[in-house]
């Protein structure tokens, strides 16, 4: 019986320990918390996150990967990849984390736009056009003269095509689904356009043919 009594005991000691040791893991976690980077003010592409438009938060920790922008975003002098919200957690895909460097580029018939919008830009050179900029954040823009951020290692390529009086054209874009194509001449273009013919079908007429001339009697 003492034996029965000292197993049990020991079991019941064991069961104990066990369960006071989830418990504290419960507790523990429960009051764990991570440090993150939340959006203060709506930011646009290019927009460089100051005390103005982003603060630091704690958030109750979830266990899982989460991929939060972790490093000290005022010091690091960076840029805003896209738009985003008040509220919204930094990620480190929300932060363009490249040198960038502003530069001014002459548009000819560009579309409307504002500090924020994104712009594909488009190169001619005799008959030949070609993308020579995806996805760039606008800062100013007035009249045909449009400021940019590009990658600063990009930064003397793009001042010798506007030195070079190169026609540059933008148009609108998300960035999403627009194809990075080779240097496109009219003619590509318009068979791109026109469903894989410059020209369109040929349409040949059929030659009337003459009836015959009915025969006297």
């Amino acid at each position: 019986m003492s034996r029965n009594v000292l197993v049990a005991g020991v079991g019941l000691l064991v069961f104990l320990i066990v369960a006071g040791a989830v418990y504290l893991q419960i507790v523990s976690n429960a009051n764990r918390s991570d440090m993150v980077w939340a959006v203060s003010r709506s930011v646009a592409p290019g927009d460089a996150f100051t005390t103005d438009n982003v603060h630091q938060t704690r958030i109750p920790a979830t266990g899982d990967a989460w991929d939060f922008y972790t490093g000290d975003l005022l010091a690091a002098h960076v840029r805003a990849s896209h738009d985003m919200t008040p509220n919204t957690i930094v990620f480190k895909t929300d932060v363009q984390e490249r040198d960038m460097a502003l530069v001014t580029l002459s548009l000819r018939t560009p579309p409307p736009l504002a500090h924020g919008y994104t712009i594909d830009v488009y190169a001619q050179i005799g008959n030949q056009t070609t993308m020579v900029g995806r996805h760039l954040a606008v800062d100013q823009f007035q009249g045909g003269t449009a400021s940019v951020w590009v990658p600063a290692a990009e930064e003397p390529a793009w001042i010798n095509l506007q030195a070079s009086n190169v026609a540059l054209f933008a148009a609108r874009s998300s960035g999403v689904g627009v194809p990075q194509t080779h240097g496109q001449s009219i003619q590509e273009a318009l068979a791109t356009l026109s469903g894989g013919s410059a020209t369109g079908p040929v349409t040949t007429v059929p030659t009337p043919v003459p009836s015959a001339s009915p025969k006297k009697p």
